[in-house]
């Protein structure tokens, strides 16, 4: 049987053995990504925060109607909406789901007090309160990849622990798949010896125990940005030997697959998809 029926060519494999023997080492530093338990000590923090800042601030300016560009704002009920939404998004934050759309309701709310803070006298009542909640929204807005003030247009947005851990799984069951269509498809070659396929394969099987290695890593709450960079790392040397080249339609089709994974654990932990 010809190579172009087992849809690998003897080219790629080798290329492939070659990326896994000498698979560069990556440049790009993982993130230190906040666990899941941190972020929610810091909406905590905010919480109790705003509490802070509401209690001391100017009750004349509490009490007031303000005029701005978006029309008037009533002062009182705009906090009481920033309690609804840091209350929402205390409550929503769940390991499955990162509550990413509640905040970036109370960073874009965070960020109007913010604008309007910098135009009163630096002795105004709360003012020392507010600084303390704005670092603290400093803080979350970088948990969610973006900056505060809130920039116009942008939406906060995380990946939690379970979300992480899902892709690793996904990744890793992918990866088996390729393993073992990889493995059939070698073995109908008869141009491609034993040592060769083997190594193939075992380059496959590499990431699948990255992926799996990832998973129990921040299941045990650990940090684990050195196993999403492993991962990374391995993905990027697989891709460089056997992407647009010739896969069977089933491989290709199963590593388009493990792709989508890899781009969500990239995502999770600020590194490129592709890593040098």
């Amino acid at each position: 049987m010809s190579t172009r029926k087992t849809g690998l060519s003897m080219a790629m494999c080798a290329a492939l053995v070659m990326a896994g023997v000498m698979a560069p080492v990556a440049s790009a530093a993982a993130a230190d990504r906040p666990r899941d338990k941190d972020v929610k000590d810091l909406i905590e923090r905010i919480n109790n925060e705003r509490d802070r800042f509401e209690d001391q601030i100017d009750g004349k300016l509490k009490r007031s109607i303000i005029r701005g560009p978006n029309g008037e704002v009533n002062v009182e009920k705009y906090l009481d909406d920033l309690q609804d939404n840091v209350g929402k998004l205390k409550d929503r934050f769940k390991p499955e789901y990162a509550a990413s759309a509640e905040a970036t309701t109370v960073l874009r709310q965070g960020s109007a007090i913010q604008r309007f803070m910098a135009t009163q006298p630096a002795n105004l009542d709360g003012t020392s309160e507010w600084n303390r909640l704005a670092v603290s929204l400093g803080e979350l807005a970088a948990v969610y990849a973006t900056a505060f003030p809130l920039p116009e247009g942008q939406q906060a947005r995380r990946m939690n622990d379970g979300e992480v851990r899902k892709a690793a799984d996904d990744l890793a069951k992918s990866a088996e798949r390729l393993k073992n269509e990889l493995d059939s498809s070698l073995k109908k070659d008869k141009t491609i010896d034993e040592a060769t396929r083997e190594a193939a394969i075992k380059e496959v099987d590499g990431l699948k125990h990255d992926a799996e290695k990832l998973d129990s890593t921040i299941g045990d709450d650990k940090p684990a940005s050195g196993e999403a960079q492993a991962v990374l790392t391995r993905a990027a040397a697989i891709q460089g030997a056997a992407w647009g080249r010739a896969l069977s339609p089933a491989a290709k089709s199963t590593w388009d697959a493990a792709g989508g994974s890899i781009d969500k654990i990239a995502l999770a932990f600020g590194l490129p998809r592709k890593l040098p």
